[in-house]
């Protein structure tokens, strides 16, 4: 496998763009609930400052409750997809901060920065410029700043995240 700059740049150009046209197609789980509304909005905020305080807290537990569930016969519609690793289907993200969390792991979204973008009635891009600190068990833990592009979902109980594509900033 070639890989490089360019091949992460088309990677993450896909993983967006694939994400997008999952987007667009109508969920089933709030079919009818109309259009996105001021409510919706703060929901979706305060679900995704519950998600990065429960990725600061090492709070598995909280944050398997914020990933949506598949519906029965269906795929699951959760993936983490970042320049380093994909990850598909909602018991391997929350492995993936399992084990991430065995070292340093923070997040510290610039609340003046994030934008919700309803897509359509049912789904709505978090994006959050966001300084990420990870480190291994044992080693110095490094500061990055990303652009996390989430992709929220309407569902039967309440709204969930579907997608996390962190973006390194530089």
């Amino acid at each position: 496998m070639i890989s490089g700059p360019s091949t992460a740049r088309r990677s993450i150009a896909s993983a967006v763009c694939f994400s997008l046209l999952l987007a667009m197609t109508p969920a089933r789980a709030g079919a009818g609930a109309g259009a996105v509304s001021p409510r919706d909005m703060q929901e979706i905020r305060d679900l995704f400052s519950s998600q990065t305080k429960a990725e600061t807290d090492h709070d598995l537990a909280a944050l398997n409750e914020m990933f949506a569930s598949g519906y029965p016969g269906q795929p699951d519609p959760v993936s983490f997809v970042a320049r380093a690793y994909r990850f598909w289907g909602k018991d391997a993200v929350i492995a993936h901060f399992q084990k991430a969390f065995a070292g340093t792991w923070s997040v510290e979204p610039d609340e003046t920065a994030v934008r919700l973008i309803p897509l359509n009635d049912e789904t709505v891009q978090i994006y959050a410029p966001t300084r990420v600190t990870i480190g291994a068990p044992g080693k110095a833990a490094a500061t990055s700043v990303f652009l996390i592009n989430e992709f929220a979902v309407r569902t039967p109980s309440g709204w969930k995240i579907a997608a996390v594509i962190p973006v390194p900033a530089q």
